[in-house]
C-alpha cells in the first residue's frame, strides 16, 4: 500500500511554494545545467509559480466559501426553534375548574369561622405557607391554641355584657328610670303597659 496516494488538505495544497524549491525541483527533475540553461530554468519556474498561486487563489475562494456556509450552519443552529403554544386539553380545564372551586370552597370556610379578622388571617395565612386546607391547618397546635386563647377572650366579654344585662334587667322602675323597651315588638309594648299601669298605682 505505499504506492497509495495520501489525501493532501486542501489547506496545504493551497499553500504557495518556495520559488527556490521549485527552481531546485525542476533542476533535478529534468536534469538542467543551472549555468547553461539558466533561460529555460527561468521560464519553468515562472510557470510554475503561476500555476501555482492560480491553485492556491482559487483553493483559497473555495476554503472561504466553506468557512462562510459553516458560519452560517452554526449560526442557525443556535437559533432555537420557537416554542409552540401548548394546546389545552379537557384535563387542563378540569384542572383549572378544581383549582378555581377549591379556592372558593376554601375562602366560605374561612368566613363561616366565628373568629375575629386578625386571627381568620393567621390561619389563612398559615393554610397558604403549608398548602392545607382551613381544615387542616384548623387542626395545627398553633392554631388550636390561638382559637382556644380567643375563645376564653370571648367567654369573659359574653359574661361581662350579660352582667351587664341582668343589673339593668334588676334595675328599678320609676319615673326618673323608665325600662327600655323596643316598642316596635309586642313584648316591649306590653312591658311599657305594664310600667305604665305600676306608676299609676304607685300615684304618680
Amino acid at each position: 500500500m505505499d504506492n497509495e496516494k495520501k489525501e493532501i488538505p486542501e489547506e496545504e495544497l493551497g499553500k504557495m511554494p518556495v520559488e527556490e524549491e521549485v527552481r531546485e525541483n525542476i533542476i533535478s527533475e529534468y536534469g538542467f545545467n543551472e549555468d547553461d540553461d539558466t533561460d529555460t530554468i527561468d521560464k519553468l519556474v515562472a510557470k510554475e509559480m503561476d500555476n501555482s498561486k492560480k491553485l492556491s487563489d482559487a483553493i483559497g475562494q473555495k476554503i472561504k466559501q466553506r468557512d462562510k456556509v459553516k458560519e452560517l450552519e452554526d449560526k442557525l443552529g443556535e437559533k432555537k426553534p420557537p416554542v409552540k403554544e401548548e394546546i389545552k386539553t379537557d384535563d387542563d380545564f378540569d384542572k383549572k375548574l378544581d383549582e378555581k372551586l377549591n379556592e372558593r370552597l376554601e375562602k366560605n370556610a374561612l368566613n363561616d369561622l366565628d373568629y375575629s379578622d386578625e386571627l381568620k388571617e393567621e390561619i389563612d395565612n398559615l393554610a397558604k405557607l403549608k398548602k392545607v386546607s382551613i381544615k387542616q391547618v384548623l387542626k395545627d397546635p398553633y392554631i388550636v391554641s390561638r382559637v382556644e386563647d380567643y375563645e376564653k377572650e370571648n367567654k369573659t366579654d359574653d359574661a361581662s355584657i350579660s352582667r351587664k344585662n341582668n343589673s339593668k334587667g334588676k334595675q328599678t322602675l320609676s319615673m326618673d328610670n323608665p325600662p327600655e323597651v323596643d316598642m316596635s315588638t309586642e313584648e316591649g309594648r306590653k312591658t311599657w303597659d305594664d310600667y305604665k299601669k305600676k306608676m299609676v298605682s304607685e300615684g304618680h
